[in-house]
């Protein structure tokens, strides 16, 4: 009934307002940061199927054989007519992948100047926005651990969300957001892509992996793509993301890295593939 609806509406507006309250987040805020993620919401969940498929991979159950009871194995039936007694298997949890069970996701974002200088030419701050907002959103729920620094003209690490500082609620997210576009407006002039991803590979522990997000500007700071083949090529598994390009630059770059480890990505829509190849494929 419509009285019954109305009902329905108050109280999902009284609880929006006192989850607002209890974030001390203002309606103003919330509404620009559900309006920012309006666009990419259907992404958000493929993105959280795919975590979900990750995790569930990771805890894929395994026939255990020679056991007392369950299921005959057909591999043991002569054994079991010799007289012997473990020849069943049943269902059981296999060893986890080594990412599965200590590894993290370290994600590596351009704040340089150019990221806010050049957005109105090819919105490349807009879609790192989304593409932070991405991870932040789909990894709130996984038991996949993540971690996000930043670097510019200023610093190779700018911590964003790391260790305990995860972001946990709407409030929290917009206000890294906001860092973000903070530090693109007020950099100095540089690029520290090639030193970040050095850094985030020495900071890594054994089974995480680093994926930089960048707008492969390198050679307009003399930055040679053979230089970030060479810092990617360790033990440590890293993925180059590039969301924008003067030209045909980031070709470039991703034909100089090792096969596999460099996507090209200009739209927002088409991350979550991206990020789901890079986490299946270390599952496997």
């Amino acid at each position: 009934s419509e009285e019954a609806q109305g009902a329905v509406r108050r109280m999902a507006q009284q609880g929006l307002k006192d989850r607002l309250a209890e974030i001390n987040m203002s309606q103003d805020e919330h509404t620009t940061y559900e309006n920012f993620l309006n666009p990419i919401r259907d992404d958000i969940a493929n993105l959280k199927a795919t975590l979900l498929n990750v995790e569930f991979k990771s805890i894929e159950r395994d026939w255990i054989k020679r056991q007392l009871d369950g299921e005959l194995d057909d591999s043991r039936i002569v054994e079991g007519i010799a007289g012997e007694k473990h020849v069943y298997k049943r269902r059981g949890k296999r060893e986890p992948s080594n990412f599965s069970t200590k590894g993290r996701v370290r994600f590596v974002v351009d704040c340089s100047g150019s990221m806010y200088r050049f957005n109105g030419y090819d919105e490349r701050m807009t879609r790192s926005l989304q593409a932070v907002a991405l991870v932040m959103e789909s990894f709130a729920d996984s038991e996949i651990e993540y971690s996000i620094v930043a670097h510019s003209g200023d610093s190779t690490r700018i911590e964003l969300a790391v260790g305990d500082n995860i972001p946990s609620n709407a409030k929290e997210r917009l206000r890294l957001l906001q860092n973000m576009v903070a530090h693109t407006q007020y950099c100095q002039s540089g690029d520290n892509t090639l030193g970040a991803i050095k850094r985030a590979i020495a900071d890594a522990d054994d089974g995480d992996l680093v994926i930089a997000v960048s707008d492969a500007n390198l050679a307009r700071y003399g930055i040679h793509p053979s230089e970030l083949a060479r810092a990617i090529e360790g033990p440590t598994k890293t993925f180059c993301i590039f969301i924008a390009s003067f030209g045909s630059e980031a070709k470039a770059i991703q034909e100089e890295l090792p096969v596999g480890r460099a996507f090209i990505c200009m739209e927002a829509s088409e991350l979550p593939a991206i990020v789901r190849n890079i986490l299946t494929m270390e599952m496997d």
